[in-house]
Parts: C-alpha cells; sequence; structure tokens
C-alpha cells in the first residue's frame, strides 16, 4: 500500500501501559515509516521502555523531552507538535496520534484507515473507536460517534493537518476537538471506523483523579462555547457511563460552573458560531427514544 503514515506519541509516566501499546503498532500489517515517542520527563521506567523497543524497532525513535511539567494537555500538545516538527521532513501522506495507554485490537488497523483514505479524497481525519474496562468486559465508550475520532487516535491526512496548523494546546483539553472543527470549516470529512477498536487502559480523563477529571470536561465543553441544550441532552445520554449518574452530574456542574461565572469560550466567534450550528442540526435530528424508528441504538452525541 503507498500511502505511508508516521505516528506521533506523548508518553508521561506510562510504564504500566505503553509495552501493550507499542506491541499493537508492532504487529501491525503496514507499519508507520516512523514512530516519534516524545517521553515527557517520566519519573518511572517509561524512557527505559521505549528505548528497549527502540533497539529492536529501527523505525521507533525515543524523544527525551525534560520540562518536568506536570500531566497536562498543554504539555501532551506541545510534545507532539515538537514531535511532528522532527518528522515533517520525512516522506508520508498521514500523520496519527496515538496515547501511550492504548492498545489496537486488530493488525490490519492502520491498513483500513489508510484504505478509507485512498478511496475518499476528502476525509480528513480518521480513526478507530475506544473500547473501555466496565464491569470486567471491554464496552464501547459511551462518546464514541462515527462523525467524531478520539484525540487519543486520530489518523490525518497530512494536508489536512497542515491546513488547521496542527494541535492547539488548550487549557482544558480540546484540542482534538478543536482540529475536528477546523478541518470541517475548511471542507474536511471526519468519520470514524466503528469496526476497527481500541482499548483504553486507563478511564477518559481519568489521570489526575475521575472526579476532578468529569469536572474539567465539563469545564472544556463550556470552554468552547458547547450550547446549553446540546450540553443537557449529552450528558443526559451519558448517565449509564461510570461512574453512573453521578458522573454525567459532575459533568454538567463543570460546565455549568464555568458558565455562571461568566466566563467566555475559549475559542473564537467564528469557531463557536460553526460548533453550535452543528450541535442544533444534530438536535433536530436526535431521537427523543433511547432508539431509533428502525430498532437499532441511537448513535452517541459526539463531543
Amino acid at each position: 500500500m503507498e500511502f505511508p503514515y508516521i505516528l506521533l506519541t506523548a508518553a508521561k509516566n506510562e510504564a504500566e501501559y505503553i509495552a501493550e501499546t507499542i506491541n499493537s503498532v508492532t504487529r501491525q500489517s503496514v507499519l508507520p515509516r516512523a514512530w516519534f515517542i516524545v517521553d515527557d520527563g517520566s519519573t518511572d521506567s517509561t524512557a527505559q521502555l521505549i528505548k528497549y523497543f527502540a533497539e529492536r524497532h529501527p523505525f521507533i525513535r525515543l524523544i527525551a523531552s525534560e520540562s518536568g511539567t506536570a500531566r497536562c494537555f498543554g504539555a501532551k500538545d506541545k510534545a507532539i507538535n515538537a514531535a511532528y516538527d522532527l518528522a515533517k521532513t520525512l516522506d508520508f501522506d498521514a500523520i496519527g496520534i496515538l496515547d501511550a495507554d492504548i492498545a489496537l485490537e486488530r493488525n490490519d488497523y492502520y491498513e483500513s484507515l489508510l484504505s478509507q483514505f485512498q478511496m475518499n479524497s476528502r476525509l480528513g481525519i480518521t480513526g478507530g473507536y475506544i473500547y473501555e474496562q466496565s464491569r470486567g468486559a471491554w464496552q464501547c465508550r459511551k462518546g464514541n460517534s462515527a462523525d467524531s475520532v478520539a484525540g487519543a487516535l486520530q489518523l490525518f491526512r497530512r494536508e489536512c493537518f497542515e491546513q488547521i496548523g496542527g494541535y492547539t494546546p488548550m487549557r482544558h483539553g480540546g484540542e482534538d476537538w478543536l482540529a475536528q472543527i477546523e478541518a470541517r470549516r475548511a471542507g474536511w470529512q471526519v468519520q470514524a471506523c466503528p469496526e476497527l477498536h481500541a482499548w483504553h487502559y486507563r478511564p477518559t480523563s481519568s489521570a489526575g483523579g475521575r472526579w476532578p477529571g468529569l469536572f474539567r470536561l465539563g469545564m472544556m465543553d463550556a470552554s468552547f462555547g458547547s450550547h446549553p441544550l446540546f450540553e443537557l441532552v449529552k450528558c443526559g445520554r451519558r448517565i449509564g457511563a461510570p461512574p453512573v449518574l453521578l458522573g454525567s452530574a459532575v459533568r454538567l456542574g463543570g460546565y455549568l460552573w464555568w458558565r455562571l461565572s461568566g466566563r467566555k469560550p475559549l475559542i473564537s466567534a467564528a469557531q463557536v458560531a460553526f460548533l453550535r450550528r452543528e450541535q442544533i442540526l444534530k438536535l433536530r435530528k436526535f431521537p427523543s427514544p433511547s432508539l431509533s424508528p428502525t430498532g437499532a441504538p441511537a448513535k452517541p452525541l459526539s463531543a
């Protein structure tokens, strides 16, 4: 397949999971031309593990960063952008962002995604569905959506990535969300592939504690100017996701706290207007029952 790709990963204290991530990539039927893994000042054995695999797989490149900053979204984005600066002189057509706590289920994961790019010249971002453990089994994450791709495993067409300027660091997270907004504003399509599964070992936004993480997600939504009605419906749809009921309330609390404190969105008015138009269109198409008219589960609302 002539559609070369690279991978970019930011890792900080990921020794517990990163071997699973790397093994799932080294088994791929189509390997990346290069994989830049930035160790962002880890204090555990993350760097040693990356070095171990890099010695056995020449396409893996360890980049040491001594930022010394705590785990945060801004630090991750800066690490990704720094890795891309090193990678952009290479010959490739796609850029994959892969978190260091994600393992790919299928060995043809990237081959399948790259074929989507080849079939659709307007496809700018694609990726699989996130699965997380719940009650002892891997479950499809409530936030998965066919028209949105989680930042933990986004795969960009290079032209799209460079047109939108890569990732823009956001104080409360959401750089992957903003990338999708900007891609669609530029005329690119964003499409996930539900049949391609990725195991997420650390629950979403749990690195700094589950409850603060959920509250931050609400603030992130508000910092994008998410429509209040859309936010209410989205939180309602996620009531069944762990931690059941209370988790949705905490996320909604973060959203309301931002709004009631009078804080303004962190993105431009044009970006907010575009996002809200999309959200209103989704609300108009969204069925009120939990099932669609055909009896199949309704599609989840994307972030």
